[in-house]
């Protein structure tokens, strides 16, 4: 008795661990597919070339912003320390120093360098703020401009005290620092541990605000957490697999001289941005879980049919009661599908001819035509009898759909597969 005791005892752990790492791996498949079927290469991209018209202004703003809080000389040591530590001595100096240069150029500008901190700011506040919204099938539009304009000073403000505050932490904590202050229990386990963890533990906090501000969504905060955590790893990851490879390749910058230092830096930003759009994905994944709702079997003709209506419902009744168009999210709410079968309907129905995307990323649908134009027998034709009929192989298969969809599903009668065989 003790013994079959233990084995139930142990077969539930088992199972309990097999599910565990069964959930992992759905939620990895389901972060990798969404993460490709938003393209965020592309999306990180686009928002590499915002981060450089912004970078300039943005840091003379810095200058002028962390001089009332006397942290200018630790942000100039930071911002050496970080580009040496990354891109190498050589690289990492030169790119200090032409940031710089551009940086105490445009803080002379008076009144036109402030604009064209608050343009290119804004610039980039938006294009990241439309990427999250794209992320997480929302519409950037919602709640009026002065709502917005609200939004992206919080934003602003935050994100400079934020970094107000990681430069703080960094300087607080360094070893000339804590000589000055005469602590002597610097070396310790606990002031080695703050030293790594706390400017760390401040970037994930921005992080967290970040995805948890930016979708026009409730974004659950445990959501919110675990991406800030994933995005936190990637970015040490990223800046640790950085120092060794272009430490390993200086001979890049004896050939190209400052160029090479452009180019590490544009290849740096862009995987940042890959790492922090990431993140959201993960947030996404996990407030969402589509991995729950992921089908483990070929979709039947009748669901597709079924679910090529309903979407079809959706985008009509949308269009003829408000006049717009219809979202991914606005779909999402109304219908419960996965999201790899909804991309599939909808594929069929443009396909077709029966909706059109709005945008070039296909998140927003109308009718291609009048509704009165779009009739259900072409419709479920479409959806239902073109995915079987346009092979046109002279099968018992075949046959059975051209039967099913001439004169319905029951004039199968008792037919056994015995009987279909003998036909062969």
């Amino acid at each position: 008795m003790g013994r079959v005791k233990r084995r139930g005892q142990e077969e539930p752990r088992s199972n309990h661990k097999k599910s565990l790492f069964q959930s992992l791996w759905d939620f990895l498949q389901a972060w990798y597919w969404k993460f490709t079927k938003d393209r965020i290469n592309i999306l990180a991209s686009g928002i590499v070339y915002t981060t450089l018209i912004s970078i300039v202004p943005f840091i003379s703003f810095l200058v002028a912003f962390l001089s009332l809080f006397n942290v200018l000389q630790p942000f100039y040591t930071l911002l050496t320390d970080l580009f040496t530590n990354i891109f190498g001595e050589v690289a990492g100096s030169q790119l200090v120093g032409m940031v710089t240069t551009y940086s105490v150029n445009a803080s002379r500008l008076g009144v036109v360098g402030l604009l064209s901190f608050v343009v290119t700011t804004l610039l980039l506040i938006n294009k990241v703020w439309s990427v999250i919204n794209q992320i997480y099938r929302t519409s950037g539009n919602r709640g009026g401009v002065v709502k917005r304009a609200v939004s992206f000073l919080t934003i602003l403000i935050v994100g400079a005290l934020l970094f107000s505050a990681y430069i703080s932490v960094k300087s607080l904590l360094s070893s000339w620092m804590a000589k000055i202050l005469g602590w002597q229990t610097f070396n310790s386990f606990t002031m080695k541990a703050l030293r790594l963890l706390g400017p760390w533990a401040i970037g994930w906090l921005f992080l967290f605000f970040m995805i948890k501000a930016g979708p026009n969504a409730k974004v659950s905060g445990v959501s919110a957490s675990i991406g800030g955590v994933v995005g936190t790893l990637g970015l040490y990851v990223i800046n640790l697999l950085f120092s060794t490879i272009i430490t390993s390749a200086l001979n890049y910058s004896v050939i190209y001289g400052s160029f090479a230092a452009v180019f590490f830096f544009l290849l740096w930003v862009h995987f940042i941005w890959i790492v922090v759009l990431s993140a959201v994905e993960v947030s996404y994944v996990h407030q969402y879980r589509p991995d729950r709702a992921t089908i483990k079997r070929p979709i039947s003709p009748a669901e597709q049919l079924a679910n090529g209506v309903n979407v079809m419902m959706v985008i009509g009744q949308k269009y003829r009661t408000q006049g717009g168009d219809t979202r991914i999210r606005d779909i999402t709410d109304r219908l419960f599908m996965d999201e790899k079968a909804l991309y599939g309907v909808i594929e069929l129905l443009i396909k077709n001819g029966f909706i059109i995307s709005t945008n070039n990323m296909r998140t927003a649908f109308v009718p291609a035509r009048p509704l009165e134009d779009l009739k259900v027998i072409d419709l479920v034709e479409a959806l239902y009898g073109e995915v079987y009929l346009e092979q046109n192989l002279d099968t018992i298969g075949d046959a059975i759909a051209s039967q099913i969809d001439e004169k319905g599903i029951k004039t199968l009668g008792s037919l056994s597969l015995a009987n279909l065989i003998e036909r062969v």
